[in-house]
């Protein structure tokens, strides 16, 4: 297969540089992008065999060196339940949960662990408490390579056990995500104590080849259903919405869609700095104070410019949701439609029931959501301890306590 990468730019001044480049652009501070030749049609045979169906239009890895655990091809399943009862017709959800280590960051793992066989690199490293942490290690042990993973000092056990399976080397670092510039300083400090390792933080300003790996969503859907109207995307670096926004650009100028779905970024209210800095018409994401919100995996108090032309360019919006409206939104979607999906995932659809209360989309609008993890990843379960749940003290007893059980739910529902 001839691949179709070009080379890396930098988005604002034009200035190429090498594939392996690992910062922002050093003339402007502009963040980079891999450029693709887009003139010879998008394919659309083929078995479907994961992101790597897709590998012309990724940075270019030979056959051998492809790291993969069959991630892609997830599920993007219509949500009529659901969507009748937050009042729009025509609501989809893309379940990235499905991916081998549950969450879309597998995606990226696969391309990072492929691109460091290829450049013959003797171990990875990446920051991360959650799913970067889990898909990378995974991906790592896959490809035989070695990980080092750093942790928050007061990273949750809940969080590690993912993690820690995997055989990763873990290292807890205080204050690692406090701001963007300990952030920084920590990436530094260990590319110089390991040189030869593969710096696998998975944000562009960082690394920006693996943006890429979140287009092959914008091709699957594509691919596979009519491109909805909105597309709801949880936020936190804001990789996955850039490179939707990648893939349908791309899309489009290849001749596959007429117009690109308007991308809109959902962050918890207590930790939102990319939705204020869209909602105050700025160019860049100045940082907040401490992040508090239930979503985890999206809890960050700075930001990088990119998504922001995401969603200015596809006639988009930013929206922020309560804690009370995430939890609420992940137990709907379970209870209406059998999804059970990440805390951080549940943000998308508490935001589209919140746009279509204030007016933001219109009732007759297509959405989806993107439900970024596994709702094993990270949950508050509602039954604390077994027993807490009725209980038959003998089989001949099921009937009538079942019935009470069964005429409480109904009166439950007529409240409701």
């Amino acid at each position: 297969m001839v691949n179709r990468f070009e080379s890396l730019v930098c988005a604002n001044c034009g200035r190429n540089y090498p594939t392996d480049t690992h910062s922002r652009c050093a003339k402007c501070n502009g963040i980079l992008s891999a450029h693709y030749r887009l003139d010879g049609g998008f394919p659309t045979g083929g078995a479907q065999r994961g992101i790597w169906q897709f590998a012309e239009f990724l940075p270019p890895v030979r056959e051998q060196n492809i790291v993969s655990l069959g991630e892609g091809w997830t599920p993007y399943v219509k949500a009529a339940n659901y969507g009748r009862k937050i009042g729009l017709g025509n609501l989809w959800c893309k379940l990235e949960g499905c991916n081998p280590t549950g969450s879309f960051k597998d995606r990226a793992a696969s391309l990072g662990l492929s691109l460091a066989r290829e450049w013959r690199k003797r171990g990875v490293f990446t920051a991360s408490s959650g799913n970067a942490a889990a898909a990378v290690s995974a991906y790592s042990a896959r490809a035989g390579i070695r990980c080092l993973v750093l942790i928050r000092d007061d990273s949750p056990a809940s969080k590690l056990s993912q993690i820690t399976m995997y055989s990763p080397v873990l290292l807890r670092v205080r204050n690692l995500f406090e701001s963007r510039s300990a952030l920084e300083a920590a990436i530094e400090q260990t590319q110089l104590a390991v040189p030869d390792w593969l710096n696998h933080f998975i944000w562009a300003p960082f690394n920006p080849l693996l943006v890429d790996a979140f287009k092959t969503i914008a091709y699957e859907i594509a691919l596979g259903r009519e491109v909805p109207d909105y597309l709801f995307v949880p936020v936190a670096g804001g990789d996955l919405l850039f490179g939707l926004y990648k893939g349908f650009q791309e899309l489009r100028e290849m001749g596959r869609l007429d117009s690109l779905p308007k991308l809109v970024a959902v962050q918890g209210e207590g930790a939102d700095p990319l939705v204020r800095a869209i909602e105050k018409g700025l160019d860049t994401v100045p940082d907040t104070e401490p992040p508090h919100t239930v979503a985890g995996a999206l809890s960050v108090n700075f930001g990088a410019e990119y998504p922001i032309v995401a969603v200015r360019g596809t006639g988009g919006f930013g929206i922020s949701v309560s804690d009370e409206e995430i939890l609420r939104g992940q137990r709907e979607i379970a209870r209406h439609e059998g999804i059970f999906c990440e805390v951080s995932s549940a943000t998308a659809l508490a935001a589209i029931s919140k746009a279509v209360k204030v007016g933001r989309i219109e009732r007759d609008a297509s959405a989806a959501a993107i439900l970024t993890g596994s709702g094993f990843k990270d949950y508050y379960p509602i039954v604390s301890e077994a027993s807490k749940i009725p209980l038959a003290e003998s089989v001949s007893s099921i009937p009538r306590v079942l019935h009470a059980i069964l005429d409480a739910r109904a009166d439950a529902a007529r409240i409701n």
